[in-house]
């Protein structure tokens, strides 16, 4: 008969012979591949070491320090292994030992063999389900778009993903207590079923439909809702595959928008846009038109432009020779020319106007299309810019952040308050002494030639650097130079400083929290892993030596069991203080996971790492934790080799940390 499972392997971890020879003998029988091992802390090596394994069989009561529950708990924190116990005490501490620590099911000693062969076909089986079920888990939580499961009838959620969540503002437990109905803004319970119908009579298989969904602090967007049936375990579940419209329709929107825009622009602008053809007659005419000149669209098309604009003799004259001269040199680089001349409103007011012309050819016709601009607008503006410049003036100088104005060589011309309070600096006077582009603590600071590039290159720019000025004041700043053009030549540069100082202290403040342990203040196991990264640059650049310390506390499950775990808080808190007190300041402590920790020990060859390491284990022997007795720790060394990366080097330390448990503890090995 053909072996289904020729290509399982198994690991029996058994301290009786005779039984491991039994298992063994019966798994070979039926196309299992079989290793032995007697001690847990041999099945933890084998695990370490990378030996492919399908399933682990484990005595509970095992010869050695570890037993079978302690070395199942370390293999799965290494691997993703199954493991079923073999045990004759079942007891319910044994139980719940056996479901604490995750295990596939147990096999009760003396049971029969075809009870054994289904315990562990099932375990292996099981395990498979697993990862194919956490595998499609992943792909359904992290889609891009949202995805829903409820039951069709009640429409209770079953699972609602990643982006769906974010996107409703709703927590996985608060959606438990919700029903799909809940967020859709447009539906009622009546109305919504009779679109879940036809999918559950049969008379569609997908159906598709746009509507609102409601978030939970009450705003809604639009989406587009798939919705599909499908069996579960003999359940019919509904799917909704759901499309944030928002920015879809955001684009679409923007279009309309801009085709309203465009159609309404010859209608909006300021400036009056006319069209007339070689007669001189008009085609067109723009609200602006009318109110600079007063006439109405319906009084002037198809009039003659000239005797109705400039019935004054001397402007027609003008008009005329302006207009001929437009028309014969069309061809010759005249358009978009700038004409001024007086125009003649309706109420017969005379102003200053200018006309820009250009040509229109559509259909084998010309047409003249003219953008005609009232000046004494012009000038007015120009006033109202004069006093604005005036404003600003008085603005700046009651501003609430610094403001400073240089000419082109770097000399500062305007100074505010607030900048002088900013840079410490008694006075304007004072302040303008300084040369930007000259002063050596600018210039040291790199401020100087980013102030000069700036001005060459006509470009804004913010610059940010920690400085102390020449008033011995120090101060974070933020500078946003903007370079000053006067008619195409830049004259200088507006510079508006800030103060942050404080934002830059909680930024590092922030960056702290980032890369250490939160209980013991120690560094965290990514910030010691990259600093081990850079170690090993450094090493392969210039032959440097350096060396790691793994270490973790002995029975420290025990230590928790017995005293609580705010003890156990305390024995790790303690145990890092004494820590911190032995070794130097640039080499880097860092919490590993539970009560494991490392040290990555700068410029250090393996027997100073040894002698540091006897003297941190003899410190942790005589600490004194309040209500704890002796607290030891056992500790693996390893000394950085040309081509190690950052796992061999850990992996090497970790290996001999555990040879280190396995010699009695509350020792080092190296």
């Amino acid at each position: 008969m053909e072996n289904l499972f020729f290509k399982k392997r198994i690991l029996i971890v058994e301290d009786s012979k005779f039984t491991s020879v039994v298992l063994t003998e019966l798994l070979a029988e039926n196309g299992y591949q079989t290793e032995s091992v007697t001690k847990g802390e041999e099945a933890v090596q084998k695990v370490h070491k990378g030996v492919p394994l399908d399933l682990i069989l484990m005595d509970i009561e095992l010869a050695g320090e570890m037993n079978g529950i302690e070395a199942a708990r370390k293999i799965i924190k290494m691997r993703d292994i199954p493991v079923v116990f073999l045990t004759a005490n079942t007891s319910d501490k044994i139980i719940q030992q056996i479901k604490e620590v995750n295990a596939y099911g147990f096999i009760i000693k003396g049971t029969d063999n075809a009870a054994i062969l289904s315990t562990v076909n099932m375990a292996i089986k099981l395990h498979e389900a697993n990862i194919y079920s956490k595998m499609f888990q992943k792909l359904f939580e992290n889609s891009l778009d949202e995805y829903y499961v409820f039951h069709p009838h009640s429409l209770k959620f079953v699972a609602v993903n990643k982006v769906a969540r974010k996107n409703l503002g709703y927590s996985s437990h608060e959606l438990k207590n919700n029903t799909f109905l809940d967020i859709c803004a447009r539906f009622n319970l009546e109305s919504f079923n009779k679109i879940i119908l036809s999918l559950l009579n049969g008379e569609q298989e997908q159906i598709i439909y746009n509507t609102l969904f409601r978030r939970k602090d009450g705003t809604t967007y639009p989406v587009e809702v798939n919705l599909y049936l499908f069996d579960y375990e003999g359940e019919k579940l509904c799917m909704a595959f759901v499309v944030d419209l928002t920015e879809s329709l955001k684009i679409r929107n923007e279009l309309e928008e801009k085709e309203m825009t465009l159609s309404a622009l010859m209608d909006s602008v300021q400036d009056g846009i006319i069209m007339f053809d070689a007669q001189g007659k008009l085609t067109f005419w723009n609200p602006a038109a009318e109110k600079i000149f007063g006439y109405k669209k319906e009084e002037i098309l198809g009039k003659d432009l000239s005797k109705l604009l400039f019935p004054d003799d001397r402007l027609y004259e003008v008009y005329t020779k302006a207009f001929n001269n437009f028309e014969i040199n069309q061809q010759q680089n005249n358009l978009g020319k700038t004409i001024e001349m007086k125009g003649i409103n309706k109420k017969g007011y005379e102003f200053d106007i200018e006309i820009s012309l250009s040509e229109l050819k559509t259909r084998n016709s010309w047409y003249a299309v003219g953008i005609i601009r009232d000046i004494s607008e012009r000038k007015q503006a120009q006033e109202e810019l004069e006093n604005s410049r005036k404003q600003y003036l008085e603005l700046a100088e009651e501003a609430p952040i610094g403001i400073l104005k240089c000419d082109a060589e770097g000399n500062i011309i305007y100074v505010n308050e607030k900048a002088l309070q900013i840079l410490g600096s008694p006075s304007a006077l004072e302040t303008k002494k300084v040369n930007l582009l000259k002063a050596p603590s600018l210039v040291a600071y790199g401020f100087s030639e980013k102030l000069k590039t700036c001005l060459k290159e006509n470009k804004i720019d913010i610059y940010e650097m920690k400085y102390e000025t020449i008033w011995k004041k120090k101060v974070w700043l933020r500078v946003h130079v903007k370079p000053l053009v006067e008619k195409h030549i830049i004259s200088g540069a507006q510079l508006i400083i800030d103060d942050i100082s404080e934002k830059k202290k909680m930024e590092e403040e922030l960056r702290n929290l980032s890369v250490t342990d939160s209980l013991t203040q120690s560094y965290n196991r990514r910030y010691f892993t990259q600093k081990v990264e850079e170690e090993i640059e450094r090493a392969e650049r210039n032959g440097s030596k350096f060396s790691i310390i793994m270490l973790d506390i002995d029975h420290f499950k025990s230590i928790n069991d017995r005293y609580g775990h705010n003890t156990g808080d305390l024995v790790l808190k303690s145990l890092v203080n004494v820590i911190k007190n032995r070794i130097r300041k640039i080499d880097i402590l860092a919490r590993w996971g539970g009560e494991e920790f490392v040290i990555l020990l700068l410029d250090t060859n393996t027997k100073n790492a040894v002698f540091l390491a006897e003297k941190l284990r003899e410190s942790i022997s005589n600490m004194n934790v309040p209500g704890v007795d002796k607290v030891t720790a056992s500790f693996g060394i390893s000394t950085y080799c040309k081509g190690d990366t950052v796992d061999t080097i850990v992996n090497k330390a970790d290996m001999m940390m555990y040879e280190a448990k396995s010699s009695g503890r509350n020792c080092v090995k190296y």
